[in-house]
């Protein structure tokens, strides 16, 4: 007889048809006999348990081994086949548009480079996230601590509003994150940064007319949640984020960021303002990047934040130059390697 396949063989037994056929892989039956016309007793049995069982995968597909499937981290860059390099290096450039400062209605354009290198799931350092080591990584959560950098004021920014108020100097952070990842769909951290350092002469400086010129840097903490829901499409090609976020400041970084002195508000006519500690943004933020080739990718970012709180009622934000409507909007190109 010659050979059937095992399609053949599960619609033939589940009619009960009586043809003989050769089995190669699927029924235990010895080359050179013929399939009784009835499975009868122990046999009759085995053919309807596997029937059953491939109704209940054809039923619910997603079984244990698929969801399994489905919870596994986004795709590498690096082909799979191929042993992920120890070093990660990431290289590109980004346009971003961001208010003029804390709280302004005005926007200010930005040509940034971008650098990110990543050493295992040990070390990283980049551009936006600073130089920092994950302490621990286990069941979706890593831990870690960081250095970065905190930028400042500049008063050149915006002179028609900000004079008067002077300079604040960037500041060199400290801090900590925890972030929990639930396979490659849902993510969110919280991070926790302290000013550490002003970057410059820290100084204050008074020009000819008086006008203070130079404030010490913003050595206030903040915390900042976050959470996103991530889509991969396209074949992994494309990964969409989006979700909520939160900021919440320390009464020295909101007097650093909004507040205004009794002498700055001689110098600038705005009128003396302390701002107070506890929630200062919430607002929602998302991205899309598309990888263009194995190491090219295109990425486009934006967010919403709504100033909230003491700091919402600062002159800076209340005044004809300052908006609670706070948005940034970026793209760029990076190429990826390993080494």
């Amino acid at each position: 007889m010659p050979p059937c396949s095992k399609a053949e063989k599960i619609v033939a037994a589940s009619r009960e048809v009586d043809r003989g056929c050769l089995s190669m892989n699927a029924f235990p039956i010895a080359a050179g006999h013929h399939m009784p016309a009835k499975p009868a007793g122990k046999a009759r049995r085995r053919v309807g348990n596997r029937l059953r069982l491939a109704g209940f995968a054809i039923a619910f597909p997603m079984s244990t081994a698929s969801a399994a499937e489905l919870a596994r981290p986004a795709a590498s860059p690096f082909p799979e086949t191929a042993a992920k390099p120890d070093w990660t290096v990431e290289l590109g450039a980004f346009g971003l548009f961001s208010p003029k400062f804390f709280g302004a209605k005005d926007s200010k354009f930005s040509a940034l480079p971008y650098v990110s290198i990543k050493y295992k799931d040990i070390a990283f350092a980049s551009i936006d996230k600073g130089i920092g080591v994950n302490v621990f990584s286990t069941n979706g959560f890593t831990a870690g601590v960081f250095v970065n950098y905190r930028p400042g004021r500049e008063m050149k920014e915006s002179r028609r509003y900000l004079t008067g108020l002077g300079d604040v100097d960037p500041t060199l952070s400290a801090g900590a994150f925890l972030k929990y990842d639930y396979g490659r769909f849902f993510s969110t951290q919280i991070t926790l940064s302290k000013g550490i350092a002003s970057i410059g002469d820290n100084k204050t400086k008074i020009n000819a007319l008086g006008f203070l010129e130079k404030g010490k840097g913003n050595l206030g903490t903040r915390v900042d949640w976050s959470a996103d829901v991530r889509m991969p499409l396209l074949d992994n090609r494309l990964h969409l984020s989006v979700g909520p976020r939160a900021s919440f400041f320390d009464k020295e970084y909101a007097e650093s960021a909004y507040g205004i002195t009794v002498n700055q508000a001689l110098a600038s006519g705005y009128r003396a303002y302390k701002a107070k500690g506890g929630i200062g943004e919430v607002g929602v933020g998302g991205s899309a990047r598309y990888r263009l080739t194995e190491n090219i990718s295109a990425t486009a970012f934006g967010s919403y934040a709504r100033i909230v709180g003491d700091a919402a009622k600062s002159p800076l934000v209340t005044g004809p130059g300052g908006s609670k409507d706070q948005f940034k909007a970026g793209a760029g190109l990076t190429y990826q390697f390993g080494l």
